[in-house]
């Protein structure tokens, strides 16, 4: 098959699919890992990057960025930002 922007599942590639984030402390954002989220409403977002053990905490995110982040759990404690969604 022949790849191309439309059907490329590689990290850097467009995202395909795009799914509200209801942070939690501890349920993984989905099934598969996101390749980054959508911040719709200014704040902080904490999260816990995929493999690792530690949370880690992008402090003032302006609205409307989006950050290239494989975060698997959002957190509810520390996330200030609203409207996140995650691409796929």
């Amino acid at each position: 098959m022949t790849t191309n922007s439309y059907t490329s599942i590689e990290v850097d590639s467009p995202a395909t699919a795009a799914v509200a984030v209801a942070p939690n402390d501890s349920t993984p954002v989905g099934d598969a890992l996101p390749r980054g989220y959508y911040v719709g409403g200014t704040g902080n977002i904490t999260g816990r990057m995929w493999g690792s053990d530690t949370d880690v905490v992008f402090q003032n995110v302006p609205s409307g960025v989006i950050l290239p982040v494989r975060f698997e759990i959002v957190k509810s404690t520390g996330t200030t930002a609203t409207n996140i969604i995650a691409l796929y």
